[in-house]
């Protein structure tokens, strides 16, 4: 097996982890209607937050603006992953269009594998959280700060670069 096979294999492992955790969580709550997942998702960020003893200075808004942009963005990899292998398993699709899904669902798990990457390296640098999406030439890196010095941006400039080879960066602070 190639480095490339497994760091595929380890990704979409990982993926169905954090999707069947967050089964779990939901369905352990009993969830009833559409509305009732908000207050899910509030459970799940102030019993963290107990757990956790967190900076007093972090609100709960930032809490959920990132767990909610994660938890979109983990949604709409695994269903565009999921897609991919339908139309590469599927018996009635030609197999030039096989072989554009299987290139596409490599690409896509790359940079899956890149954005865990910057968002480790940028938490290794100090930062609480940080959640990271590259968009066909660009890279936008969201990090839980109050603001941001000249040296991290640098910093969490250079480390986009390095992983993905792009150099138009988009940094935020929240």
């Amino acid at each position: 097996m190639t480095k490339k096979q497994f760091g595929i294999i380890f990704t979409l492992m990982a993926l169905i982890a954090f999707v069947g955790v967050l089964a779990a969580k939901l369905n352990a709550s009993g969830l009833n209607d559409p509305t009732d997942l908000g207050q899910v998702i509030s459970q799940a960020n102030l019993e963290d937050k107990k757990d956790d003893k967190k900076d007093d200075k972090e609100t709960l808004g930032t809490q959920d603006y990132f767990y909610s942009l994660r938890s979109e963005k983990e949604q709409l990899n695994s269903a565009t992953i999921q897609q991919l292998k339908e139309v590469i398993e599927s018996e009635n699709t030609a197999q030039e269009e096989k072989d554009l899904a299987n290139n596409e669902l490599i690409e896509k798990t790359m940079l899956i594998n890149q954005e865990g990457q910057i968002e480790i390296s940028v938490k290794n640098r100090g930062f609480e959280d940080a959640l990271c999406s590259i968009e066909g030439n660009k890279v936008r890196i969201v990090v839980r700060a109050d603001e941001l010095t000249e040296d991290d941006t640098i910093a969490i400039q250079e480390i986009a670069e390095n992983v993905s080879g792009i150099s138009d960066v988009i940094i935020e602070a929240k």
